[in-house]
């Protein structure tokens, strides 16, 4: 009688790595108990994420898991990650780094959930094979030494204490780097950023001011400011704006999204009916904005004015702020701004509607002013009062025959 054959053991070896690369670490050294083929399979796999999956309850400590598998790794490591829930920093971390920089690693993720942050340390600024770096919770100190990591195509740096010197020499030291996240940045209140081959960039954090310097090639931006900054951050020259200051370098932006108190601060200065040069790339828009300020509306329509390509446009109502100034009569404002350019918009979202005024000649002029319009999604900050907006925007003058009006 012919002994069955063994299936797995006779898998090809691509076929193996693909298996290994979709389990979880833990799961992968188990398949070395399958067969002799598979044994020692698991040590070359190129992708190492230790997360809550890696350990057990009363198991094995995390720390000496990522031991025990960098000891016996063999081959490149493509991808580095630590996000485990209860791994502090620690030295333990720092030999980890100095292992990877010896053995080369494309990407390292440092997610520190618990205790003090973790202090990187000089080894990482010598992983120039880094093309994706990813640090959470992380005290960041660059040496002296350090000439940039040449090949980094990706950063994200969130809840990370850096001094504003070391964030921009630590950008500007990244030649090629495409895809740019600053979030929560301890201390860090102006950013500017200047990066010739960057693509994608978000910035949100208790702000007060950012600068964009030439970047022909970025196309999504999103920007947040967590924070009222009041109206003392406005440009020097009387003529200026921050609508101008941010735009005025980014030619090939896509899509664009302001997010809390961003808006407010765009519309310091002297806002223009249209930005000296046009945003002709931009198809996507979105925006929290406080309908009772006539600067911040006059701040969003200059950005549609100055999007002839615009498909989509969101819109977010940033509840509870106070009144800062008062639209006359509000049909005589609207009817002012109806040669805006929403030939191309096709798509419409209004978030957190609580049916003013304000709010109400604004959904009007769009449905008025948009005769490619598909479909506006409305999403009511309450149930209350809907049925009496619906049946106000469905007796709405609309451009577009095929505008639909859904309620969510």
């Amino acid at each position: 009688m012919m002994n069955e054959l063994d299936k797995i053991s006779k898998l090809p070896g691509h076929i193996m790595d693909q298996i290994l690369s979709r389990l979880p670490i833990k799961d992968a050294v188990r398949t070395s108990i399958l067969s002799r083929k598979w044994r020692y399979r698991w040590s070359s796999v190129p992708q190492l994420v230790f997360d809550d999956q890696c350990t057990s309850t009363g198991g094995v400590p995390i720390e000496t898991i990522i031991d025990k598998v960098l000891l016996l790794h063999t081959g490149p490591i493509q991808k580095f990650m630590l996000s485990h829930q209860g791994m502090c920093a620690s030295s333990d971390i720092d030999h980890w780094i100095l292992h990877l920089c010896r053995v080369s690693v494309n990407e390292i993720i440092l997610n520190i959930w618990e205790g003090q942050y973790y202090k990187i340390p000089t080894s990482l600024f010598n992983c120039q094979d880094l093309i994706h770096l990813e640090l959470y919770r992380c005290l960041v100190k660059i040496p002296s030494t350090f000439e940039g990591f040449k090949i980094l195509e990706s950063l994200d740096l969130q809840v990370v204490e850096l001094s504003p010197d070391e964030l921009e020499a630590l950008i500007s030291r990244c030649p090629l780097l495409k895809r740019l996240t600053l979030r929560g940045l301890d201390g860090i209140k102006q950013i500017n950023v200047e990066v010739g081959n960057l693509e994608w960039l978000e910035v949100e954090g208790a702000l007060q001011d950012v600068a964009f310097g030439v970047m022909s090639r970025l196309k999504s931006v999103r920007i947040d400011f967590s924070d009222d900054i009041g109206n003392q951050y406005g440009p020097g020259d009387a003529n200026s704006t921050n609508l101008h200051k941010l735009f005025q370098n980014l030619p090939k932006i896509q899509s664009l999204e302001v997010e809390n108190y961003s808006l407010k601060y765009l519309a310091i200065g002297n806002v223009p009916q249209t930005l000296p040069n046009e945003l002709i790339h931009l198809k996507y828009l979105f925006s929290c904005i406080d309908f009772n300020s006539t600067e911040e509306i006059l701040t969003v329509m200059c950005l549609i004015r100055s999007s002839p390509k615009l498909k989509q446009l969101d819109f977010r109502n940033r509840a509870k702020d106070q009144q800062t100034s008062t639209i006359g009569t509000m049909a005589d404002f609207w009817e002012d701004h109806r040669a805006s350019c929403l030939e191309q918009v096709q798509f419409i979202s209004m978030d957190g509607f609580s049916g003013s005024e304000p709010e109400l000649e604004f959904v009007k002029f769009l449905l008025t002013s948009s005769p490619n319009l598909q479909e506006m999604t409305i999403q009511p900050e309450s149930t209350s009062g809907e049925g009496k907006l619906l049946r106000e925007l469905l007796r709405s003058r609309r451009a577009s025959t095929q505008a639909e009006v859904f309620f969510i």
